[in-house]
């Protein structure tokens, strides 16, 4: 039978045995050192599923924030939208340009008779001195500004002074032309009591109004979308000058723009004499004249108001003036 063996009780504690055999406390086995933490961690951020996953997170984060942006454009109107264009300066006026090139002008002065001179010349064309008799025709190019659709829905001439005056005396330009534009054409009369935009009648049909009554229509804008149209105002009465008050929605807001002439001026025309003898001078070239040729000449006639009004008391064109 196996005899009983005192069993020692063993301890931390150095003994002088331990000592001599060189033996003291037992090193730590491998699989019971603590794990360290940063090994563990960037084997979970190498990990394939955590790069879908954040992957995932971003694109669902950025198509949250848009379509919250878009959710805020709707329903706020565009003045409360942080970093966005207000209503009133939703439209711009890309171009406002003079485009009649045949009819009737007038010259407030013309003492130093040079006018003669300056005529053929296109500069002076281009200079702004003639105020448009009976009729002009403006271009208007208009663009949107805003990310939202704008909405013109109505432009009337307001006259400053709230009236037209007397019509403008002075030297009168007969230029005949031709010229045809493909834009929208309005027409309107200024100096009627209550001037609306209409549409030029066609085949014999009356001009109806644009933007009111039963068929009333509207000048829409996209972003950078472009529209231009041409208004003939025609004043056979006296001489005005306007702007135009132009209404339209956008974002849900309403709001209001004047449009003037170039360098800030208003609009200007003034109706004719009712007797071209009232006039100091009148020009014209030969194509207002019966002219003795087919090649004709770059030149323009000099008549008085007078003698204008004598020459053209019969039905026929009469003959140029001899030079």
């Amino acid at each position: 039978m196996p005899r009983n063996r005192r069993v020692a009780r063993r301890t931390d504690a150095l003994t002088r045995a331990s000592v001599r055999r060189g033996v003291g406390p037992r090193p730590a086995r491998p699989e019971e050192a603590p794990a360290e933490e940063t090994p563990g961690r960037m084997r979970y951020l190498r990990s394939p599923a955590t790069w879908l996953v954040g992957i995932l997170l971003a694109v669902v984060t950025v198509t949250f924030q848009d379509v919250l942006a878009a959710s805020v454009k709707t329903i706020l109107p565009l003045d409360r939208v942080p970093d966005r264009l207000s209503p009133q300066d939703a439209i711009d006026v890309v171009e406002v340009r003079d485009v009649k090139d045949f009819g009737f002008y007038l010259v407030r002065d013309d003492t130093d008779g040079k006018l003669l001179e300056e005529l053929p010349s296109a500069d002076w064309w281009q200079s702004g001195k003639a105020v448009d008799v009976d009729d002009a025709y403006w271009m208007i190019t208009l663009q949107g500004r805003a990310t939202q659709q704008v909405r013109i829905t109505d432009m009337v001439p307001e006259l400053e002074g709230g009236s037209c005056e007397a019509p403008l005396g002075g030297s009168l330009i007969n230029a005949p032309s031709q010229g045809v534009m493909d834009v929208i054409p309005l027409e309107v009369a200024v100096d009627s009591p209550q001037p609306r935009l209409k549409t030029q009648g066609k085949d014999g049909k009356a001009a109806e109004p644009f933007f009111t009554g039963p068929g009333a229509k509207h000048i829409t804008l996209n972003q950078n979308e472009t529209e231009a149209f041409v208004v003939h105002a025609t004043s056979e009465k006296g001489y005005c000058r306007w702007r135009y008050r132009v209404r339209y929605e956008v974002g849900g807001s309403t709001a209001e723009m004047r449009i003037g002439a170039p360098d800030g001026k208003p609009f200007e025309l003034t109706g004719a004499l009712r007797d071209t003898s009232g006039y100091r001078n009148v020009y014209f070239p030969p194509l207002a004249c019966r002219y003795p040729g087919s090649d004709m000449p770059d030149t323009w006639y000099r008549q008085t108001g007078a003698e204008y009004a004598r020459d053209r008391k019969g039905s026929e064109e009469p003959p140029c003036p001899k030079s």
